[in-house]
């Protein structure tokens, strides 16, 4: 979630109706830390967050939605309990992942191929 890898969306939106989540994501603060979270509600411009109150939060910050290819730039809006309101700011597409090239399963002719036995088995 580097800044240099993300692609920047200036477009900005209007309110828009609000959608409950329990979706899993993921706060990048500016120094690298991560903190795991969950978007309990989401609209176009805001979110509300599950924060645990032992974590401090800077003004703002980037948090990415598990299992989507975006992250989002916030701004701190409030803070109550383990509850984060944050504005968003901009709204960032990432790169997809790097394709990996399967790992050769191949078994080659002088390799010798052993049967598991059971402990209970005669001979």
């Amino acid at each position: 979630m580097g800044n240099g890898d993300i692609t920047w969306s200036d477009q900005k939106v209007d309110q828009a109706d609000r959608h409950e989540t329990s979706w899993i994501a993921l706060i990048r603060l500016p120094d690298g830390t991560e903190i795991p979270t969950v978007a309990k509600d989401l609209t176009l411009s805001s979110a509300r967050l599950a924060v645990p109150g032992s974590y401090d939060l800077p003004d703002s910050f980037m948090f990415k939605l598990i299992g989507r290819d975006f992250v989002c730039a916030a701004l701190l809006e409030w803070r109550w309990g383990d509850n984060v309101k944050v504005r968003i700011d901009r709204v960032g597409k990432l790169p997809p992942p790097a394709m990996k090239a399967p790992a050769s399963t191949s078994v080659g002719p002088t390799a010798t191929l052993r049967a598991r036995r059971s402990p209970f088995s005669q001979g």
